[in-house]
Order: structure tokens, then sequence, then C-alpha cells
């Protein structure tokens, strides 16, 4: 057990899978927003749908709890104490990032494999109508993935676009990975959606507002964004 919902299971081969307890609908928004990321390219968390049985530990200690769940892979994350010692990529990430002139420029040439996704996960907030963005986690391997997409599709996407601080930081790389994010998702059909989120055979999903929508939303606006901007 991980806190109050937060649970964590074990694979025979040693795979772990983190449990959070947040039930169908924010299951469904987290795994459909994480297939869409990953098909442009970002690096988000993998996951699965689950069903709690009924005699489970998270079950037992909390009977009120949904059963239909998510687990998603766990990633062992980047401690303090890094077996690269001072040659940690992670260990002077701020100070040089403190010290650019162009930030966001300095990350997409960083070596720390995947961080422009720190952009680009603030950037699909504004296009998927998110609560919140997701969130990034450095693995022991030094790698950035994007976490926590559960408050993806709240509403429709954010208008305008530019409001994410990254466009006052650097606004012409900001743009461009704008841009590019967007022709990507124009590539994205209503088949692609519908495999997002599927539900599998006898899972249930208490779903609130019609995640599909929303996304077919986030699709039609970021045509009309690339056909306003005259790319």
């Amino acid at each position: 057990m991980e806190g109050k919902d937060f649970w964590i299971g074990r694979e025979t081969d040693g795979t772990k899978w983190l449990m959070k307890g947040s039930g169908s609908f924010y299951a469904l928004r987290e795994r459909a927003s994480a297939y869409l990321l990953q098909s442009l390219g970002i690096n988000s968390q993998s996951s699965a749908f689950i069903i709690l049985p009924e005699k489970s530990l998270p079950v037992v200690n909390n009977p009120n709890i949904e059963r239909y769940q998510l687990a998603i892979r766990y990633i062992d994350e980047h401690g303090e104490n890094c077996n690269q010692g001072e040659k940690c990529p992670l260990s002077k990430l701020n100070d040089h990032f403190k010290e650019a002139s162009k930030k966001v420029s300095f990350l997409e040439a960083c070596s720390i494999k995947n961080i422009i996704d720190w952009v680009k996960l603030e950037v699909m907030a504004c296009l998927c109508g998110a609560n919140e963005p997701s969130e990034r986690l450095f693995s022991e391997k030094h790698t950035l993935y994007v976490i926590d997409n559960e408050q993806m599709f709240s509403t429709t996407p954010s208008n305008p676009i530019t409001c994410t601080e990254w466009f006052e930081i650097e606004y012409d790389t900001t743009m461009k990975i704008t841009f590019d994010l967007c022709k990507r998702l124009s590539n994205i059909n209503n088949r692609d959606i519908e495999i997002f989120t599927t539900i599998p055979k006898g899972y249930v999903v208490n779903e609130i507002w019609s995640i599909q929508k929303l996304m077919e939303s986030t699709l039609k606006f970021a045509k009309q964004f690339l056909k306003n901007m005259g790319v």
C-alpha cells in the first residue's frame, strides 16, 4: 500500500504497477490521454484497465472503492543518490536551465532523453482542455516520462492556445513545437480515437461526460488552428 488508496502490485517477473484508486472515469481519461500522447511521440506512462477482485487487498481495506480501476506501469524514479555521482546529467540541469537565455531551445538540445516533452505536455494541456497539465517524472535512467494524465479532457481546448507560460519564455520555438503537435493531431482520425477510448468487455466506466467527443474537439481545434495560422 502507498498512501490512502494507492497500491503497488507486482507480477511474478518483478514488473510493478501502480493503482491510484481513482476509479473508472479517471482510468479512461488517463489511458486515452496516454494513447494519444504516445501517438504524438510524447513519452507517457503506459497503463491497463483492471477489475479488482472482491477479496483483493484494496477492496478489503476500503469496501467503498470502485472495483474498476487502472494499473499504471511503475517507473523507478531518479533519486538523490545517483550511481553516476557528479556526472549525473540531472545534477546540474537546474543551473544550466536558469542560465540559458533561450530555455525552450536549451531543452530541445539537452542530452536528457525526452526532456522537451516538458514543454509539450503543457501545450497539450491547452489543446486537450485539461484542468491542469500532466506531471513529469525522471527515471533512474535519466529519461523524462509524462505522468498523471487523468485531468486531460475536462473541457474543450483552451483559446487562445498561447496561454501556457512557455510562449512568454520563448515564443518562436514554442510555436514551432505547437505547429508540429497540431500537424500530428491532424493526422489522427476518428477510428484512432475509437481505439484510444475503447473499453474492454466486462469493464464498466462511470463516464460523466464523453471523452471521445472532447478528443474529437481537440483534433478539430488543431486543424482550425493550423488553418488560421496559414500553415
